[in-house]
């Protein structure tokens, strides 16, 4: 499985690009900086976007995405692009984003071959998505806010990214309960440990909080840290250094090639 990283940041500042991950060419997980990473041409070949959550910081390229399409469904059949996400979440893009308001509804433009279709994906129930097969699980974060585990024919191919998520709620229980080992964990590190209030507050997590959670998974995965809010990035990152003794771990950047 192929994965560039695009953007992993919980900011936006200079050099630091919103989440955005592009799986085999074809799949994009979360939609923070993906119109301004891609040719036009790369961005025509995205079939299926899954959405963690309705949050700008990861909605935010499909509204770009789909003005960027319209070229190509205007001189050539082009199948819809497919938001996939937990229906509540696709709810939410649809009244709060494409409402006519604030982006046009281009999941109904142009009238005669919708540029968008929303996709419901349903936690626990398994979908493939060409050769990739992915089943959401919910996180505690935003409203209905959903992990995914993408995975092959092989479940040695496999990767698990939990999105946002706050310090309790089931996650590790439904990565414990996978039919295979799942060993490649993209996690959150939003703040660092003396901001845990905050943390907690906004259901996000500390190198602290992580390392408590991540200890209940009843397999040691490898560990590949994501959101990591900008300004507090080198107190997040040496506090990781002494949390996470005894995990391996990798700090995502921006342009990460990865391979699960």
């Amino acid at each position: 499985m192929k994965f560039k990283v695009f953007g992993c940041s919980g900011s936006k500042l200079p050099g630091h690009e919103l989440t955005s991950f592009l799986i085999n060419r074809h799949i994009l997980l979360d939609a923070g900086s993906v119109a301004g990473a891609l040719e036009i041409e790369d961005q025509a070949k995205i079939t299926d976007v899954l959405i963690t959550h309705a949050h700008l910081d990861h909605t935010k390229d499909i509204l770009f995405l789909a003005d960027n399409l319209i070229e190509f469904v205007a001189h050539e059949k082009h199948e819809p692009l497919k938001i996939r996400g937990p229906e509540e979440v696709l709810k939410n893009i649809s009244k709060y984003l494409l409402n006519d308001v604030i982006w046009p509804d281009f999941t109904v433009l142009p009238h005669e071959s919708p540029v968008l279709a929303f996709e419901p994906l349903t936690p626990g129930e398994p979908q493939d998505l060409g050769d990739l097969r992915v089943t959401a699980f919910p996180v505690n974060h935003a409203t209905c806010a959903s992990g995914y585990v993408l995975y092959g024919e092989d479940p040695g191919e496999h990767v698990a990214v939990t999105g946002d998520s706050g310090h309790d709620g089931g996650w590790t229980e439904f990565i414990n309960n996978m039919p295979f080992p799942v060993t490649n964990l993209i996690v959150e590190a939003s703040f660092p440990n003396e901001m845990e209030e905050l943390a907690k507050i906004s259901k996000h997590m500390t190198p602290k909080l992580l390392r408590k959670k991540v200890d209940k998974l009843k397999v040691k995965p490898k560990l590949y840290i994501t959101h990591v809010k900008a300004v507090f990035a080198a107190r997040i990152q040496e506090q990781l250094q002494t949390e996470l003794a005894g995990y391996t771990y990798h700090l995502l950047r921006k342009g990460d090639l990865l391979d699960f």
